[in-house]
């Protein structure tokens, strides 16, 4: 545990890193003045990240807004700051000193304990109240037959998906922890009566037409949440959606020897087509898939099945050479065994 630092010592260590780091630098030092300061830590991160050539104050903000109290300590800043050069005033302090910063840093930390448990409850209830609006989309709003054109790029056929029947507006209040939904003159109202700047609190996803709709299962069957994906083929989940756990069955489990993992749900569709009817698990993403054979693997769903972790052939992360897909498929296979494959479809971009 790092040393209480105050407020002024920690403007000087900012003085020592570079504002034009990466975005991953960033993030961890928005999340180490909030865990320390709360939002009283706002101003020096501003500050700091003005003098970056790229800062703009919108996506600033939004990368507060965003940094999550306990996941960084000061000391990710103190060390950053040392590798920068910064030698961090050494002076011995008067026992009334001493008592003075721990006294204000203990306070610190039940502000941030305070902010953390008051995040996890407004988290939760809107998780909630989003999955009942997705559940409510997916079962009057959306249909089992349609047309898309992504499914029709990829070369691949609706299994389990749904398309939407019409315009869907989801509008998620923060503040008042509520989900919405809004069709038809609704949407148009909304929109004109919307505040510009909009505020903070406020944000929505606009579901149209000609968009499939995946759902976002449990091991129960329930809906928790829907990803979107419209013609383009761009992808997008609600805010506040769960989708840790979470998954889409093409196919049935009943009595199949071998199950896929595939990550999108273009893969996992064509997996299914190429593969003499063995079902595959859409996961959505290479990081969530593990969590996913965890739930399934803890609900029985897995017994006497071998898995075969279907990894996306991911190009090299050009800073650490690490391959997202291959990485996460070979962590399953160590956690619940199975094979991987790294599939070469005949259709391209098959994700």
């Amino acid at each position: 545990m790092s040393d209480p630092l105050p407020i002024h010592e920690a403007e000087q260590a900012l003085l020592y890193i570079d504002a034009n780091c990466d975005r991953d630098t960033w993030f961890s030092i928005a999340g180490a003045l909030k865990n320390e300061y709360g939002d009283a830590g706002w101003d020096m991160f501003e500050s700091w990240s003005q003098q970056g050539q790229s800062y703009d104050k919108g996506a600033c903000r939004a990368t507060w807004r965003s940094a999550k109290p306990g996941h960084y300590s000061i000391g990710t800043l103190i060390k950053l700051a040392k590798d920068g050069g910064w030698d961090r005033p050494k002076r011995e302090l008067t026992v009334e000193e001493k008592r003075q910063l721990s006294d204000a840093h203990e306070a610190r930390r039940r502000e941030r304990q305070a902010e953390i448990e008051a995040d996890e409850a407004r988290s939760m209830a809107m998780q909630d109240a989003v999955a009942s609006a997705c559940h409510t989309v997916w079962e009057r709003h959306t249909e089992t037959m349609g047309k898309s054109a992504y499914l029709g790029k990829k070369g691949v056929g609706a299994h389990g998906v749904r398309f939407f029947r019409n315009a869907v507006l989801l509008v998620i209040d923060d503040q008042a922890q509520t989900c919405e939904i809004k069709l038809g003159p609704e949407i148009r109202a909304f929109f004109n009566s919307l505040p510009n700047p909009r505020p903070e609190h406020i944000s929505f996803q606009l579901l149209k037409s000609g968009a499939i709709a995946v759902p976002l299962c449990d091991t129960q069957g329930m809906v928790w949440s829907i990803q979107t994906v419209n013609e383009q083929g761009t992808k997008l989940f609600p805010k506040y959606g769960r989708k840790k756990g979470l998954f889409h069955v093409l196919g049935s489990l009943e009595g199949a020897q071998l199950v896929g993992f595939a990550e999108g749900y273009a893969t996992a569709a064509t997996a299914y087509e190429l593969g003499s009817g063995y079902p595959v698990v859409c996961c959505f993403d290479s990081g969530n898939m593990k969590a996913v054979a965890a739930e399934m693997h803890k609900a029985s769903m897995l017994v006497d099945k071998t898995p075969i972790w279907l990894a996306d052939n991911d190009k090299p992360d050009p800073k650490n050479g690490k391959r997202a897909g291959q990485d996460a498929a070979l962590k399953c296979q160590e956690a619940f065994g199975g094979v991987i494959l790294v599939p070469s479809f005949p259709k391209k971009d098959a994700a």
